[in-house]
């Protein structure tokens, strides 16, 4: 079996059923499949805060995310956080206690704001899925960089968007330059 190579990150998503919470650990599955032709999902361990590993694969570390009718899972050789989210209206509030002034005003900078919020939204949750701690509080205080940038702190950052979705990576290495879309299950 060969393994991921030092710096590859790898993102894979695919349309799914709408709530389907284990979409994204059917995704990781075929990912491991086609990538590195194990016949299965390894086993799986969880760290104290509950990020997921492959104990019997230790250069192999993976990112899970869904929303809405999307799944995403990103593959890498270290550390690696990604995020998906279904482009739709939210509150209000998100844009006041989410946001920096700057990135309030870079997202109300378009007549819909939501495209941008989200593309914001999923880099912070790839930084806290990265660093295994989660979306801290205040969560305006999680610094990502702002659009076009995309290092900030010697991390990585890429985002991706589509009809109805945005997407982000975050990792040490160059994140890949597209998501490979996977045809629907069945």
């Amino acid at each position: 079996m060969e393994g991921l190579r030092t710096g590859e990150v790898l993102l894979y998503a695919r349309r799914t059923a709408p709530g389907d919470r284990r979409a994204a650990w059917r995704l990781l599955e075929e990912a491991l499949v086609r990538r590195l032709g194990l016949a299965g999902l390894p086993p799986v361990a969880r760290e104290e805060r509950g990020r997921p590993y492959f104990p019997g694969l230790p250069g192999v570390r993976f990112s899970l995310s869904h929303s809405g009718p999307f799944c995403l899972c990103a593959l890498a050789a270290g550390p690696v956080g990604a995020d998906v989210e279904a482009v739709r209206p939210r509150g209000e509030v998100l844009l006041r206690r989410g946001l920096t002034e700057a990135e309030r005003a870079w997202c109300l900078a378009e007549a819909d704001p939501w495209p941008r919020f989200c593309l914001l939204w999923t880099r912070r949750e790839s930084l806290g899925k990265y660093t295994g701690r989660g979306l801290a509080l205040p969560v305006r205080e999680m610094a990502v960089p702002l659009p076009p940038a995309e290092e900030l702190d010697g991390l990585r950052f890429r985002s991706y968007a589509g009809e109805g979705w945005a997407a982000s990576v975050c990792s040490a290495a160059p994140p890949p330059a597209n998501v490979l879309w996977l045809p629907p299950e069945g």
